[in-house]
């Protein structure tokens, strides 16, 4: 009888991963994937914003093509010193808390910024609305990924990535609906206020990141954050309501009634749910909260999460500076070959010759304002956020068989040998197949790269490991940018090059990515 009750406890002592499987997959974690994907979508469509701002705002702004890689660049700025703050605010405070912030500001900073009438000012508006935003970016794939066991993670992250796939989608749609119909141009044209189409467009930017702190709302914080933030009570209440959700049983009818936490260094402690729902343990001081913040910043700068930090850092700046610069400026390019097909018809060029010739002819006057942008840039636009939707389901599908580390290597090469490609292109058909081809491989890159950030380091430090390599990102991204506009005129072979470069040695990198350093799912 003592060997029976012994190994009944032993079953019901547990740890994390164990406990984790025993709430089970099912109806929860798919109602929080579309919570997650709608959040996501949201990110991916405050991201981009600018990309449609750029053609539309140049007669009000009087922008030039480096001014338009300043305001690509000013969103990003912001997002490397957000990027940090909300993964340390996340590491905390909890996940869920930082997500929410970050979009309540992401979304009052569009507001602001579509009522900015100096260029400076809307540059300062759209820092913060960068600053909001990558938080929600760099932590919607910890928090969801805490709910998931380690048999699911990878396909369940993966697919979180068709979200992001979706929100690009509904861009161009809203900019085409918005900036186009003269009924948005609240103002007049001479008014000394202006509240023109793409203004409107950029406030309408900032309604879905409130909508979807709604959808977030019935959601638990990360039982891996609050287990890990000594609230070990609370974790296995939010197991315990999976299993309610999955199940359809009784929480008195979950298997673990006590978890393991096993931490780096410390040792194994057992801690069991108080039936009064009473903290066991001594609330933090702020000392020992700030020893905490410290003690997880060393284990980052220690090896071997110290090497593994920064070659993650390289590649996410690596496939920033391509992917996010040729993300913001397609638009803008789709613009400029519409105009070069009007100012000489039935001539073939490449994309860094119509950016010149176009350059050219506004610099002779042949560049009107106010300017009408062409539906043929909504359309290709949206062709190629279309060719995302195949290449995400396809990564979600084969995650796992090919391998997270095969998969970033070749996605990384493949994207880099097609930014080559843009060199040889000389039509806009031509431009916009190989710009669907890179976008859809690249677009999916980095949630692959998230998944092995979220895999090879500990919980303790996921969430900063991520923000960091998100704000290294999003410093490429900046570059890139930059780069972008001051050479897109007279020398656009060279970011081109820079691209490809970049893209191919990341690839190349990450074979010496290991495969995980978590432990292996539970039977």
């Amino acid at each position: 009888m003592e060997d029976q009750a012994e190994s009944k406890e032993r079953l019901q002592r547990a740890p994390f991963e164990t406990a984790l499987h025993h709430a089970g997959y099912g109806c929860f974690q798919w109602l929080l994937l579309m919570s997650c994907g709608a959040v996501y979508a949201v990110c991916a469509l405050s991201t981009t914003t600018l990309s449609f701002v750029l053609p539309a705002a140049e007669c009000d702004f009087h922008l030039s093509s480096s001014d338009k890689g300043r305001l690509t660049a000013t969103p990003l700025i912001g997002m490397c010193v957000g990027s940090y703050f909300w993964g340390n605010l996340a590491d905390a405070r909890g996940r869920r808390k930082a997500i929410i912030g970050a979009l309540l500001l992401d979304a009052l900073a569009a507001f602001l910024s579509s009522l900015m009438q100096s260029f400076p000012a809307f540059l300062a508006c759209r820092f913060f609305s960068g600053f909001g935003i990558i938080g929600a970016t760099g932590l919607v794939f910890p928090y969801f990924g805490d709910f998931l066991s380690l048999r699911h993670r990878d396909v369940m992250l993966c697919r979180l990535e068709v979200f992001w796939t979706f929100g690009t989608i509904l861009l161009p749609g809203i900019a085409w609906l918005i900036i186009q119909d003269p009924r948005f141009n609240i103002t007049a044209e001479n008014a000394e206020f202006q509240y023109t189409s793409w203004r409107v467009f950029v406030a309408a930017c900032g309604i879905p990141s409130l909508l979807v702190v709604l959808l977030l709302m019935p959601f638990p914080e990360s039982p891996r954050y609050l287990l890990h933030a000594n609230k070990t009570e609370q974790a296995l209440q939010v197991l315990q309501r999976i299993f309610v959700v999955n199940t359809k049983l009784t929480e008195k009818d979950f298997p673990v009634e006590s978890m393991i936490s096993a931490c780096d260094g410390e040792e194994e402690e057992v801690v069991r749910p108080d039936p009064n729902g009473n903290e066991t343990k001594t609330p933090l001081t702020w000392n020992q909260r700030w020893q905490s913040f410290w003690n997880r910043k060393k284990m980052l700068v220690t090896p071997p999460y110290i090497g593994l930090l920064v070659l993650c850092c390289f590649v996410d700046f690596g496939l920033m500076f391509s992917y996010y610069t040729l993300m913001m400026w397609f638009p803008d390019l789709f613009e400029r070959f519409s105009q070069f097909s009007s100012l000489y018809p039935d001539v073939s060029a490449g994309v860094c010759e119509v950016s010149a010739n176009v350059t050219r002819s506004e610099l002779l006057g042949k560049h009107e304002c106010p300017q009408v942008i062409d539906d043929k840039v909504y359309i290709h636009t949206l062709v190629v956020a279309l060719s995302c939707v195949p290449m995400a389901l396809w990564v979600g599908l084969t995650i796992n068989m090919v391998g997270k580390k095969l998969m970033l290597v070749m996605m990384l090469i493949c994207s880099g040998l097609a930014a080559l490609g843009l060199n040889l292109v000389r039509s806009s058909l031509e431009n916009l197949l190989l710009s669907c081809v890179f976008e859809a491989i690249v677009s999916c890159t980095e949630a692959v790269l998230f998944c092995v950030i979220c895999e090879i380091f500990p919980t303790k430090v996921a969430a900063t490991a991520m923000a960091v390599t998100v704000m290294c990102g999003r410093v490429g991204a900046i570059v890139g940018n930059v780069v972008f506009g001051a050479l897109v005129d007279q020398h656009c072979i060279v970011p081109i090059y820079m691209f490809g470069s970049f893209l191919i040695t990341s690839g190349l990198l990450c074979t010496i990515l290991p495969k995980s350093t978590r432990p292996e799912r539970p039977h």
